[in-house]
């Protein structure tokens, strides 16, 4: 468990900052705000499933390309995997308190003419499901409430609320990422601009920028994560939006931009980083799972219990095992040097073998003591030791071993 979700942070971080960049730079360029924001949401989408990708078991999971760096000692792995839990966990909390916040102010509202409620706790306009929420400094004021009105009645028509949520806890396991934060608020802004836009066709650009201002002026920085509201974002970048709205944008293919970080997410699942926490070395205590290894075409086809212990250097490889079958202990002890040439394997008399260790895997070709011959290889997949070989005539097998923590 600690490697598998090492390997995704691992992954994340690299391929979420590429898929994100990417979509920062690309998003200014996409017009009006509703294109930009769509395109947004499928980069952040994209870049907080892409790491998944990577992860995806396969039957031998192919290497694509490994990173190598050094393996992250056991102790160390579960004090990373602690405080990335930790960071999620505080996240998670946050998310949390926001939408105990918004139930509060639903509570505390009282509902006036055309459907709108009125909160005491808020500064500014909001929307929190379907309802539109106004605070009580703009309920007299009908040019200001025209206009909030106008805004946050197209965050119902968009479903915003909906989308902002499942966005939030779509990016949670994310919640470290710094790209995937300014990511986050460049969706909000372009959000906030996209409502902007169908409500100045209602109230004209230079009314609603005026009310625009005003209302912020009033909004006080104690807004919930957990709705959307009309002061959310940056007064001023949405201002000049509005004044530059009417200036006619070329063409942009759009189809492109939106399969784009598609195409970046299907680039990066090639490159693995996970090789450097879970695939560089196979050192380690092991213990064999039965349930998930196959070994009746082999003999023993079966064992009372099976452990081993692996210490691994530069060009060599030594194991020490101990298996029980029939209540009866076997304990091998073999080592070998894993730089592809055949000489005689160390601990097991009479036989001669080739080891090589590459991307992460071992491969042994063993032949004695006598007619005895096996072709193997050994990787490391989702934190257990795998271990798949064919001996003599084909006869293959399939062991799993889960580590054993000292």
């Amino acid at each position: 468990m600690t490697e598998a979700l090492l390997a995704f942070v691992a992954n994340a971080a690299w391929q979420a900052a590429a898929i994100g960049l990417i979509g920062l730079l690309l998003a200014p360029a996409l017009r009006p705000a509703r294109l930009r924001f769509q395109f947004l949401v499928v980069t952040l989408a994209v870049g907080a499933c892409a790491p998944l990708l990577t992860l995806l078991p396969t039957q031998a999971r192919p290497v694509a390309t490994a990173i190598a760096t050094p393996r992250i000692p056991q102790v160390g792995a579960q004090i990373a995997a602690g405080a990335y839990l930790a960071v999620v966990a505080l996240a998670a909390v946050r998310l949390a308190r926001a939408a105990a916040k918004a139930r509060r102010i639903i509570r505390s509202s009282v509902a006036v003419a055309g459907g709108t409620r009125v909160s005491p706790l808020i500064d500014a306009p909001i929307t929190i499901g379907h309802t539109v929420i106004v605070p009580p400094s703009i309920v007299d004021d009908q040019p200001l409430l025209a206009a909030a009105l106008a805004h946050e009645r197209a965050h119902v028509r968009r479903n915003d609320y909906a989308l902002h949520v499942a966005l939030e806890c779509l990016a949670l396991p994310m919640s470290f990422h710094p790209i995937v934060i300014l990511l986050r608020r460049a969706i909000a802004e372009a959000r906030e601009i996209a409502c902007d836009e169908e409500a100045v066709a209602q109230c004209g650009a230079s009314e609603y920028a005026r009310a625009l201002v005003r209302i912020a002026s009033l909004a006080a920085p104690r807004g919930a994560a957990m709705s959307v509201g009309m002061a959310a974002t940056r007064i001023e970048r949405r201002v000049r939006a509005l004044l530059r709205r009417n200036r006619p944008a070329a063409r942009r293919p759009m189809l492109i931009a939106m399969a784009l970080p598609f195409i970046v997410a299907a680039a990066c699942s090639r490159v693995d980083v996970a090789p450097a926490i879970e695939q560089m070395t196979l050192g380690g205590r092991w213990a064999l799972v039965r349930e998930a290894s196959d070994l009746h075409e082999v003999t023993p086809r079966g064992y009372d219990a099976f452990t081993q212990t692996i210490e691994q250097g530069r060009t060599r490889i030594a194991v020490k095992q101990r298996r029980v079958v029939g209540g009866r202990a076997f304990d091998v002890a073999w080592s070998a040097i894993t730089d592809g040439v055949t000489r005689p394997v160390t601990g097991v008399p009479a036989a001669r073998g080739r080891a090589t260790w590459k991307n992460g895997r071992l491969m042994l070709a063993i032949a004695g003591p006598g007619a005895h011959r096996e072709v193997t290889t050994v990787f490391i997949r989702g934190g257990r030791l795998v271990v798949d070989g064919a001996v003599n005539r084909g006869r293959r097998y399939h062991a799993e071993f889960r580590r054993i923590d000292p």
